[in-house]
């Protein structure tokens, strides 16, 4: 136990250290924006309508939309690969942050977990954010199709891998959540293994400006926490990250406030009616959907630069 208190104090120090260093490099080179700029009313509502879709979907399952921001910002309107991230993690905060709220009231979120791996994610966030400056079009763009494509295999192919740690120092311990509806969700996930996989979800997250729940769903899932709260407990995860994210994207300057504000409207309004669509829909249902929008939007990604 005090090893863990260690070690979380440990990550909540580098976590500060980076962010210095975010601020103090605020300052490198970074590429004008070269992207279409919103200019009439009819462009603000077609960005608040595409929020909306992305926003349903991506509380449907527990991401918090980077993952259709992004391509739609580079595919559709000339975003070069940081400016695209630093302006999705603006509406995929506002997007989590209002899903949060509507999962509080299915009591779905396990708040202890969502804590502990946040301490974890957000040190891998700053690396990824601040790295991802570097990336040309191309190059990013096929890097994330390829993550895309590996999450989507592994949500079709791989549905009853569950992740074990037999060496595990600690006692698994058995939780226990009951949520609004009367449903009760009972697992024993290995903590050791989300410590690690958060940190590499930050990364990731980061790196691509994904949100991070489309892995941190199916790691979750995993490693043996159930969909449905899996989903809930990401976008309280995402919630945290993003916000750190956020200062580092404000840092270098690569946050488009217009488009991020109306995506970000967009957002709000869909993250209601997906965290009411997710009582309805099952698990499976969930995971098909996940996967099958990550070979699209990979697809279109491709295509893209071909």
């Amino acid at each position: 136990m005090k090893k863990n208190k260690i070690l979380i104090l440990g990550f909540i120090c580098i976590s500060l250290a980076l962010a210095t260093v975010c601020g103090n490099s605020a300052h490198a080179a970074v590429s004008e924006p070269t992207h279409i700029p919103i200019m009439s009313s009819l462009d603000a509502l077609i960005v608040i309508i595409t929020g909306v879709a992305i926003g349903a979907i991506g509380t449907l399952v527990g991401a918090g939309g980077g993952f259709l921001h992004v391509p739609i910002l580079l595919i559709f309107y000339g975003f070069s690969p940081l400016h695209a991230i630093g302006t999705s993690t603006v509406a995929v905060f506002l997007n989590a942050l209002s899903g949060t709220f509507s999962y509080i009231h299915q009591e779905r979120i396990d708040y202890e977990l969502g804590v502990k791996f946040a301490v974890f994610a957000v040190p891998g966030v700053f690396m990824g954010s601040l790295t991802a400056q570097y990336f040309n079009t191309i190059v990013f763009s096929l890097l994330l199709a390829a993550v895309l494509m590996g999450l989507s295999y592994s949500l079709l192919f791989l549905r009853h891998l569950k992740l074990v740690c037999a060496n595990s120092e600690e006692t698994v311990q058995t939780r226990v959540i009951k949520d609004s509806v009367g449903g009760v969700h009972t697992y024993s996930p290995d903590l050791s293994i989300g410590y690690g996989g958060s940190f590499l979800v930050g990364i990731v997250s980061g790196l691509f400006g994904i949100g991070g729940g489309l892995i941190h769903v199916p790691m979750m899932n995993f490693i043996g926490i159930p969909i449905h709260i899996a989903a809930a407990t990401s976008h309280f995860i995402i919630t945290i990250t993003s916000f750190f994210g956020i200062l580092i994207f404000i840092g270098l300057k690569a946050i488009d406030f217009d488009y991020a504000i109306f995506l970000g409207v967009g957002v709000i309004l869909g993250a209601y009616y997906g965290a009411r669509l997710s009582m309805l829909a099952s698990s499976e249902l969930i995971k098909k959907t996940i996967a099958g929008l990550l070979l699209i939007v990979a697809g279109r990604l491709i295509v893209g630069i071909l």
